[in-house]
């Protein structure tokens, strides 16, 4: 039985956005407006693992591992299994989750050098937002979310760190710990399950790490939503300020 693994760690931290003028990069493939029924997803990969964007706002199609096949799906035959779905986000600002209808400005910008797809948008003229998705070259099992919020104005923001699973996945297993160690309290949002013949175990983590010294971090809510699906949250006051980084996503497999 082969073992995979998957690790999720979100950071806030603050930080200062710079504008940037790329509609005359070579480097650069600019999409000023998004059309779901006309969309065909990117591939942001290192030769490990895969996320495949999606027309949905925080949210992904797809995420893949190199290297981890089962029969599912199409004929008898092996097909890259798709695993745990640990690149999703939620956003609610001022107590209302943010979709598609309620932002504007929304589109998307791929970096063939830096291997890299930011997505921008912004909702009712209180928040700007910027997260930018890349699978880590110099760490193969490694991929990174990096989430920008700036404030218009005060603003009450919950950030959502949804782990949850695909359909072919199996035998399902949700867990939630809090490890102690001198310097940190580190929630982890774990998930386990076997690959549809029973082939792989696969596995993944996730967490939210800040930069307030232990006892002064946001205060993490894990909620179990159904069999498939479980997520941290936490609520922080945005002022209004130049720019503040909301938070970064690490993954590794």
């Amino acid at each position: 039985m082969k073992r995979l693994f998957l690790l999720l760690l979100p950071l806030l931290t603050p930080f200062a956005l710079s504008a940037q003028d790329l509609s005359k990069s070579p480097w650069h493939v600019q999409a000023a407006s998004i059309d779901a029924n006309n969309y065909y997803g990117v591939t942001v990969a290192n030769g490990m693992i895969g996320i495949v964007s999606s027309p949905e706002p925080l949210k992904v199609k797809d995420v893949v591992l190199n290297g981890a096949y089962d029969t599912y799906g199409r004929g008898r035959v092996s097909n890259i299994l798709k695993v745990f779905d640990f690149a999703n986000m939620d956003l609610e600002v001022d107590g209302r989750r943010l979709s598609r209808a309620d932002i504007t400005g929304y589109g998307q910008t791929l970096d063939m050098q830096r291997a890299a797809l930011t997505t921008t948008f912004s909702h009712a003229g209180k928040v700007d937002v910027t997260y930018t998705v890349l699978a880590l070259c110099h760490l193969p099992h490694t991929a990174l979310i990096d989430v920008e919020i700036k404030a218009r104005r005060d603003v009450e923001v919950t950030p959502h760190s949804v782990l949850s699973s695909p359909d072919v996945l199996r035998e399902v297993k949700n867990f939630y710990h809090l490890i102690d160690r001198p310097h940190s309290l580190i929630p982890l949002l774990t998930s386990v399950a076997q690959s549809p013949t029973g082939k792989h175990t696969v596995a993944a983590s996730n967490s939210f790490i800040f930069e307030e010294p232990r006892g002064q971090e946001p205060q993490i809510i894990h909620e179990a939503w159904d069999y498939g699906q479980h997520r941290l949250k936490f609520t922080k006051l945005h002022q209004k300020l130049p720019a503040q980084r909301s938070a970064a996503f690490r993954g590794d497999c």
